[in-house]
């Protein structure tokens, strides 16, 4: 791997603020709107045959761009030096984790990362024997409830009135690895007849089958709990006392001087897919009819803000630390920009309360522009008023923290410590 101090010497070296590179893809534009936005220089990197909305209409947001014939030639010696010549700093996103491939990202992309170098990997959702702590285990280690995953030797616990009344199975599609063709399952039989089913109609393969997770079916709304997590403020977090009987506490704090966290929460999202959301809002009685004739696919096509009781979200949010106390330890300095947790509040049927239970983590931008539009974008520009350049009155992304940021590393000379 990339060692970290390698990478900090490079931006040691940067006589002035940095270049952010990034991918064209996934969440480009957000990333090229807010650093376009906080007074930083960009770069996009795109492929040839899908520049064009990068280099048109929404080539404003960029200031310059590096057009390639095909993604991995990104890794190429003259593209890499040409871009640290212009100070390059990437913000990693998943397409560019999928596309240039997690084990070059590591090892090849000779650049500093604004992220979690070593954390990207662990994305891999498949069920292959890891040489390292995947997602999964990540969560189980936090102590934050998981989906129960099923072995393929054990499907017979998969039935309306067994152990696990519906499952899923989360495969990726055959010959694209950015997308899912999940399914739901309600017995060891319907398991096998689906995946025939999906097989026949190519949306997977023998590989992907093999390699898919099969895990209990969430039954409960939807939720990314969103976060983002400070390279700067690692470990100057002072956490508040209070003393048994009443307490009066100062809350007065400065995000970076003497902050409360080293982390922030900036919003909930859900997501759109096709084509089976349309498919689960017909009727159930269409859905009978036609659900053996179409391709169900839960493709993402995109994202809603989403807002949650207040009084639930002190234990939703709430698991952000515990995960990012986690990711310290098993992968330091552990977790640095912005990440998901994507999960469902069901009922417990032990408690009959609700409970936030994870199915999956983003180890990087979360690719959701419609966080933009949470509530917690106000809130965000209270905490970071100061720190908002000239001309700037408001964050209005997720994506402007890790900008805002920057600016400060650079200012202060602390660069070395946002980047791996």
């Amino acid at each position: 791997m990339i060692k970290r101090v390698e990478m900090q010497e490079v931006v040691e070296s940067y006589q002035s603020k940095p270049t952010i590179v990034i991918f064209g893809s996934h969440s480009a534009i957000e990333t090229g709107l807010a650093s376009k936005k906080m007074g930083l220089k960009n770069l996009v990197v795109v492929k040839r045959g899908r520049e064009r909305q990068y280099l048109a209409e929404q080539s404003h947001l960029f200031d310059e761009a590096v057009v390639l014939d095909d993604w991995k030639d990104m890794l190429e010696a003259s593209v890499i030096n040409k871009l640290k010549k212009k100070n390059g700093l990437v913000i990693p996103n998943r397409s560019m984790v999928v596309y240039l491939g997690a084990e070059n990202v590591e090892n090849s992309l000779d650049l500093p990362l604004y992220g979690s170098r070593a954390m990207l990997k662990t994305e891999d959702r498949t069920t292959n024997e890891k040489a390292y702590i995947d997602q999964y285990g990540l969560l189980k280690r936090a102590g934050i409830r998981t989906p129960r995953e099923i072995d393929k030797n054990n499907l017979g616990i998969v039935g309306i009135d067994k152990e696990v009344p519906v499952a899923l199975v989360k495969v990726q599609q055959a010959g694209n690895p950015l997308e899912r063709a999940f399914f739901y399952i309600t017995s060891e039989e319907d398991y096998y007849r689906q995946a025939k089913a999906l097989k026949e109609k190519g949306l997977i393969n023998d590989q992907t089958l093999e390699e898919a997770r099969i895990e209990e079916f969430i039954i409960g709304p939807y939720f990314n709990c969103n976060g983002w997590a400070s390279g700067l403020m690692k470990s100057k977090a002072t956490p508040y006392e209070s003393q048994n009987g009443i307490s009066w506490l100062n809350l007065e704090n400065d995000p970076f001087e003497n902050p409360a966290t080293d982390w922030d929460f900036v919003g909930f999202g859900q997501r759109l897919q096709t084509n089976s959301s349309g498919f689960l809002h017909l009727p159930a009685k269409i859905q009978l009819q036609i659900g053996e004739k179409i391709k169900i696919k839960n493709e993402e096509i995109g994202h809603t803000m989403s807002t949650m009781r207040e009084s639930k979200m002190n234990e939703v949010v709430g698991s952000i630390p515990q995960f990012l106390k986690t990711a310290e330890e098993v992968y330091p300095p552990g977790m640095i920009g912005l990440f998901g947790l994507q999960g469902a509040v069901p009922i417990n049927p032990k408690t009959n309360r609700p409970e936030w239970v994870v199915f999956d983590v983003s180890m990087r931008v979360p690719g959701d522009p419609a966080i933009a539009a949470s509530p917690q974008m106000n809130s965000l520009t209270i905490k970071y008023q100061k720190y908002l350049p000239k001309g700037v009155t408001y964050i209005t992304s997720p994506l402007d923290l890790p900008m805002i940021e920057i600016l400060q590393a650079f200012k202060t000379n602390q660069q070395t410590k946002i980047v791996t």
